[in-house]
């Protein structure tokens, strides 16, 4: 058991850490946060045109149609908003011209989007292109570091505007990421928007079970464990996927009908992330119990960062990070309360996910808002954060025990050597 233990230590968890430091995941990650504020937008309409009181639903009938507009617009392109946010990131890694290597792969994505008619339909801009979104952009890209490397581009005299000769210059590597997406769409006649998501399709069916949300959860965790930050390793994978079930969502509620997915962008607010990874806030509220200085002090250093889910300052200055008394809550606390959360939400006991609020919402509040108003939900995340106290507290009774004995050790040989010196002084002055 040891030998396995240690051999996902230091050969596995590793060997994501490097998975989540190379060049593409650094860009999804990055690329996937334009949709911020698109899908936080769209969601505050949501949650105007759909709290759950009948009379508020009669009062906003006669303006429904508007506030809907606002969350067809934002939801409706997300895949080309994704397109663009992934070919700016994936230019600057490659260190191409952010102008032209942004719009060039997103022309490329969108001619992979005809339809069969050879016409661009605009409701599969939606969620349902966003892994084509990420595919052909990253392709795209690709295509245009390799023309740029072997220089086959058009050199323009030092005379000609800058701007002009960038255009230019672009024009070959373009032309030819361009005309690759173009044979494939037009001239084979092949569905690159379907080939892709058939790709994607275990991943997609995979987080759309409780046990794929359960394990991705274990390997943030683990991550961190380890030092590493595992939200944005392993979240570069899910994001996407969880993103698309929001969309999915959120369509539906504005149609008139019931949401769809439970792991919808936002579910790991639900246990993750109460207080930051790890349901932290509930280690933090353990530290009102302190006897230690050393807890007091980072109780007032992590309490209000862990209110608005910043769990940093716990992480490493506890730390939570390599120590082994704190794994056992740090892990399986999250687990358990996700797991209970996914049937609540099966069963109809609270609402699912319509709505995305900014990852900083503090805990209770977040609950209600993502699931368009449900106060049931605020009421879970509240027991949830009493399970985290309780869950943690043992553990952390025992470091701050151990702490305070160490504390008393150290002030007492300060005070004998205070003594020491105090005697030696009185004896010099004899």
């Amino acid at each position: 058991m040891n030998s396995i233990v240690s051999g996902f230590q230091n050969k596995f968890l590793p060997a994501l850490a490097k998975l989540g430091n190379l060049k593409y995941m650094v860009v999804l990650r990055d690329g996937m946060i334009i949709t911020i504020p698109f899908t936080i937008f769209g969601s505050i309409f949501m949650i105007v045109a759909n709290l759950p009181f009948a009379w508020w639903t009669n009062f906003i009938k006669p303006v429904s149609g508007y506030l809907n507009a606002a969350v067809t617009v934002t939801f409706g392109i997300l895949a080309l908003i994704v397109a663009m946010g992934i070919s700016y990131q994936s230019a600057k890694a490659n260190k191409l011209d952010t102008m032209t290597g942004t719009v060039i792969p997103t022309v490329a994505f969108l001619l992979a989007m005809l339809n069969d008619k050879l016409a661009i339909n605009p409701a599969d801009l939606g969620s349902g292109g966003i892994f084509t979104a990420i595919v052909v952009c990253i392709l795209a890209s690709e295509v245009i570091r390799f023309c740029v490397a072997r220089n086959w581009t058009i050199e323009l005299p030092d005379s000609v505007p800058p701007a002009v000769a960038k255009s230019f210059s672009s024009l070959i590597p373009g032309s030819i990421a361009l005309f690759i997406v173009w044979l494939v769409r037009v001239v084979l006649h092949v569905n690159i928007n379907a080939v892709i998501t058939a790709v994607f399709s275990p991943l997609v069916v995979g987080l759309d079970s409780i046990w794929g949300i359960e394990l991705a959860i274990f390997l943030v965790l683990a991550l961190w464990v380890v030092g590493v930050h595992g939200t944005n390793v392993i979240g570069s994978i899910y994001t996407p996927v969880f993103l698309t079930f929001l969309t999915a969502n959120i369509n539906a509620v504005a149609k008139g009908q019931a949401p769809v997915h439970i792991a919808a962008d936002g579910f790991l607010n639900f246990g993750l992330t109460i207080g930051g990874t790890g349901a932290i806030l509930g280690l933090v509220l353990c530290m009102f119990t302190a006897k230690s200085q050393r807890y007091k002090a980072m109780r007032n250093l992590g309490l209000m960062p862990s209110i608005f889910n910043i769990s940093e300052p716990i992480m490493f200055g506890l730390p939570v990070v390599l120590n082994p008394t704190l794994m056992i809550p740090f892990i399986v606390t999250p687990m358990v309360l996700e797991f209970i959360t996914y049937y609540l939400m099966k069963f109809g006991v609270i609402g699912m996910i319509v709505a995305q609020v900014p990852w900083t919402t503090p805990t209770i509040i977040s609950g209600f808002l993502m699931t368009g108003g449900d106060w049931r939900a605020s009421v879970w995340q509240l027991i949830e954060l009493i399970v985290a106290v309780v869950a943690y507290y043992p553990f952390f009774r025992m470091l701050d025990r151990q702490e305070l004995i160490t504390e008393q050790k150290e002030e007492n040989e300060r005070n004998t050597n205070q003594d020491t010196a105090s005697s030696v002084s009185n004896v010099k002055g004899a």
